[in-house]
């Protein structure tokens, strides 16, 4: 039995050596799965972050464009209504002294714009709207017209109150 405890032997050592072999393939391949793994979860994060990035970057854009327009829109509401109630204030002072002597001095200006020739009118009775005309040529200066003038002088100003 010699041969046979021999052989026994030998077989035990060569399992041995395949399963210490095998132990050590697959603690290879586990650690390269591992690193793989890892690998790609590295990558996966990475461009979940930079999409998350991309659409923070859209949203944050929109809101930003959301507010800029809600801001304008508040502006135009504020800046409209201050013109309004200007021409409404403008046209209620028609029938006073100072209304009377504005809708006279609009006269004389839009009597300038068209000529000495023109024909000048106020557009009522109690108006400070007037009205010059000759032959192809009209101005008309009222109260819109005064409000926006004013208001375009104040362009500087205005600005300063929403900075």
């Amino acid at each position: 039995m010699p041969v046979a405890d021999a052989l026994l032997a030998a077989a035990r050592a060569s399992a041995r050596t395949t399963l210490s072999d095998a132990e050590a393939d697959a603690r290879a391949e586990l650690a390269r799965a591992r690193a793989e793994a890892d690998h790609i979860l590295d990558e996966a994060r990475a461009e979940g972050a930079e999409a998350a990035t991309k659409t923070a970057a859209g949203q944050l854009a929109a809101a930003r464009r959301q507010a800029r327009e809600m801001i304008l829109g508040a502006r135009r509401r504020a800046y409209d209504a201050v013109r309004s109630g200007a021409i409404e204030q403008l046209a209620r002072e028609a029938s006073t002294p100072e209304g009377r002597r504005l809708a006279e001095r609009l006269e004389v200006l839009v009597r300038d714009r068209v000529g000495p020739s023109a024909s000048v009118r106020r557009s009522g009775p109690d108006t400070v709207t007037a009205v010059a005309e000759d032959a192809n040529r009209r101005a008309v200066l009222g109260p819109e017209a005064l409000v926006d003038h004013a208001l375009m002088s104040l362009a500087d100003e205005i600005d300063a109150v929403w900075a």
